[in-house]
C-alpha cells in the first residue's frame, strides 16, 4: 500500500484547500477588455463582445466611468477600454445604486469601472502637448465666481468672462464689453455700428479745427 493511500485524508484536504483557493480567486473582481454600447453621461454600457469565456456568455453590464466631473471625457459609442474591478461596493457614489458598501469584498463583476486602453491608430498633431477634442469641440470653464468659459466647436470660438465676450468665427469677429460691441468682417471694421473705413464725420468746416464725432 503506497504512502498516498495510507494518508488519503491529507489529499483530500489538499484538493479541498485547492478547490477553496480557486473559489476564492473566482470570486475577485476581474479586469476585462470591452467595448461601449451605450453612453447615458459618465455611465456607459459595456459588451465583452471580444472575449472568450465559453461556454459561458457574458451579459452587457451598466458602469461608471473613471472620470471626475472636472474632466468630463464625451466618451462614444465603439470606444474600447477595460473594466476594472473595486474592492467593494460602489453604487452609492455612482448613483448605479443606494445601498452602503461593507468590507465585504464585491463579487467579481458587481463593482467595475470603465477606463479607456490607448491605440496604436491613435494620433496627435503635436505629439508633446496635451489636445483636448471631441465630436462636437470642447469647453473649458470655471465651476464658481464669475463665470469665465472657453468653447471651441464647428460654429467657432466663443470666449467669455462675465458680460464681456469675445465670438470667432469663419467670417466674423465679435467684441462686446461694457455694452460697447465691436465686429470685424469682410465689410471692414464697425465700431458700434459706424463703419471704420468709411466714417463721416459732424462740424466739418475747413479750416484747423477738430471735427465732430463719428456719424454712422
Amino acid at each position: 500500500m503506497s504512502d498516498l493511500t495510507q494518508f488519503w485524508i491529507q489529499r483530500d484536504l489538499n484538493n479541498i484547500a485547492h478547490r477553496a483557493a480557486l473559489e476564492a480567486i473566482d470570486r475577485l473582481g476581474k479586469c476585462l477588455p470591452c467595448t461601449i454600447t451605450g453612453v447615458a453621461g459618465q455611465i456607459v454600457t459595456v459588451a465583452f463582445n471580444r472575449l472568450n469565456t465559453k461556454p459561458w456568455t457574458l451579459q452587457p453590464l451598466t458602469v461608471p466611468v473613471a472620470n471626475s466631473p472636472y474632466d468630463y471625457v464625451p466618451y462614444q459609442v465603439g470606444d474600447t477600454g477595460v473594466v476594472r474591478p473595486v474592492d467593494v461596493y460602489i453604487g452609492n457614489i455612482s448613483g448605479l445604486g443606494g445601498n452602503v458598501p461593507s468590507s465585504q469584498r464585491a463579487m467579481n463583476l458587481s463593482a467595475l469601472v470603465f477606463e479607456p486602453v490607448g491605440k496604436k491608430s491613435f494620433t496627435a498633431a503635436n505629439a508633446n502637448a496635451r489636445i483636448i477634442q471631441g465630436p462636437d469641440g470642447w469647453i473649458s470653464q470655471t465651476t464658481e465666481g464669475t463665470p469665465c468659459s472657453i468653447v471651441g466647436n464647428q460654429q467657432g470660438i466663443t470666449l467669455t468672462f462675465g458680460s464681456t465676450q469675445i465670438v470667432m468665427n469663419s467670417t466674423t469677429i465679435t467684441m462686446s464689453a461694457g455694452g460697447q460691441t465691436v465686429t470685424l468682417n469682410s465689410s471692414g471694421f464697425n465700431i458700434g455700428g459706424i463703419l471704420f473705413g468709411t466714417h463721416v464725420h459732424s462740424g466739418v468746416t475747413t479750416g484747423s479745427d477738430d471735427s465732430g464725432g463719428p456719424v454712422s
